[in-house]
C-alpha cells in the first residue's frame, strides 16, 4: 500500500518526467526556435572589396579545357558531368525535350522548331537559342517555356515571335557560358567549362592539388569560394566598369565584389522569393558581416547536384528562409523562384 506521502511524491515525478518527455518532442519538432535564440549577433560591417584583385580592363587568360580536366577526372567527375546542371545551363535541344514538343505544337511557332538548336534553362523556365554567324554568339527566341506539373511546357511571351540578337550576349552570357570576351561578349564554351569555377589550372596542380581552387584537399577561404560562386548566383547588382548584369571578365580567385555591385539589403526584403534570399543572406554574411562559418559548399556538392549535407547543419536564422519555426525542419515552404533579370 503506497502512502499518501509517497503517492505525492510520484505524482510530482511523473509530472516533471511528462515535462521533460515533453521539451524533448517540442525540441525535434521546433529545434529551430531553440537554436536560433543562441545564435551570435553579427560582427561588424566589413569593405567587400577591400581584399584581391579583379581582371578587368585584361583579356580571358589562357585556360584548361574542360576536355584535357575530364582526361584525368573521368573517373570521380566524368560519370555524372554530362547530367550536371552546370553543364547543362546551355544544352542540345532534341525534338523530344517538351519545351521542343510545345513549339512544335503552336501553329503560330511551330515553323521555328528547325531552327532552334540549343535549349537554356531548366526545371522552371527555358528559352530557345540558335547559334548565330558570329564567334561565341547565339541569338534568343522571343517566347519562353514555363513549366507546371507533370513537367507539361508552356509557352509565354508568344505575340510577335522573333529572333533578339543582342539579348543573350548583354544579359545571359555571363551566367550561362565560359570566357566571356569583356570586349565583344563573345564566349567561348556553351554552358559552364571547368574553368568557370575553378579557374586557371598551374601545370603543377597534378602533382599538388592545393594549386586548384575549390579542390578538396583544403579549403579556400570563404570570401574566395563566395565570390565564385556569386559570380552567377547573385541575381541583382551590375559591373560598375561595363554596366552589364553579369560580371566583367570574372576569374576564380578574384574578387567578385572589386568591379560587381549589390545592394546587400536585399537580404532584408520578405517579398524577395525565399531562394535569392537565401543566397543574398549568406552571401552578405561571408563579405559584409565576415561569418565565415558557413558557405555555399557547406551545403552543396556541385558535381553530385546535391545538398543533402545541409541536414547535418545547425540549425541558423537562415533555415527560415526556406522552413517555418512553427513545424518540423523536413517540411518548407511553398514558393516560386522569380528574378525580373532571369524572368522566373
Amino acid at each position: 500500500m503506497v502512502r499518501p506521502q509517497s503517492k505525492r511524491r510520484l505524482t510530482i515525478a511523473a509530472a516533471v518526467g511528462l515535462a521533460c518527455l515533453s521539451a524533448i518532442v517540442a525540441a525535434r519538432h521546433a529545434g529551430t526556435m531553440l537554436a536560433l535564440a543562441a545564435e551570435p549577433e553579427a560582427p561588424k560591417k566589413l569593405d567587400p572589396a577591400a581584399w584581391g584583385s579583379d581582371h578587368v580592363g585584361q583579356g580571358v587568360p589562357a585556360y584548361m579545357e574542360g576536355g584535357e580536366c575530364l582526361f584525368c577526372h573521368r573517373n570521380d567527375v566524368g560519370g555524372e558531368w554530362q547530367t550536371d546542371k552546370h553543364n547543362r545551363t546551355i544544352r542540345d535541344a532534341p525534338r523530344t525535350e517538351p519545351a521542343m514538343e510545345a513549339l512544335a505544337e503552336d501553329p503560330g511557332l511551330k515553323d521555328f522548331v528547325d531552327q532552334v538548336e540549343l535549349l537554356m534553362g531548366d526545371t522552371r523556365a527555358q528559352r530557345f537559342l540558335k547559334r548565330a554567324d558570329a564567334y561565341g554568339k547565339v541569338d534568343l527566341l522571343s517566347p519562353v517555356a514555363t513549366f507546371g506539373r507533370g513537367r507539361r511546357a508552356r509557352l509565354e511571351e508568344t505575340d510577335n515571335p522573333h529572333w533578339e540578337i543582342d539579348t543573350f550576349a548583354l544579359e545571359c552570357a555571363g551566367c550561362h557560358t565560359t570566357a566571356v570576351n569583356p570586349e565583344t561578349h563573345a564566349f567561348s564554351t556553351v554552358a559552364l567549362d571547368c574553368y568557370a569555377c575553378h579557374g586557371v589550372a598551374p601545370d603543377g596542380h597534378t602533382e599538388d592539388a592545393k594549386q586548384i581552387l575549390l579542390n578538396t584537399v583544403q579549403p579556400d577561404s570563404p570570401a574566395v569560394v563566395t565570390s565564385i560562386c556569386g559570380s552567377c548566383h547573385i541575381r541583382f547588382g551590375k559591373s560598375k566598369s561595363s554596366g552589364l548584369p553579369y560580371p566583367n571578365n570574372f576569374v576564380p580567385g578574384d574578387n567578385l565584389f572589386k568591379d560587381f555591385q549589390v545592394d546587400f539589403d536585399v537580404a532584408d526584403d520578405e517579398t524577395l522569393n525565399p531562394a535569392d534570399r537565401h543566397v543574398m543572406h549568406n552571401v552578405r554574411e561571408v563579405v559584409v558581416r565576415g561569418n565565415e562559418s558557413m558557405t555555399c559548399l557547406s551545403c552543396h556538392d556541385v558535381h553530385q547536384g546535391s545538398s543533402a549535407k545541409h541536414r547535418d547543419l545547425p540549425v541558423v536564422n537562415s533555415c527560415q528562409h526556406c522552413h517555418s519555426a512553427a513545424t518540423p525542419i523536413k517540411s518548407h515552404k511553398r514558393y516560386q523562384v522569380h528574378s525580373e533579370r532571369c524572368q522566373y
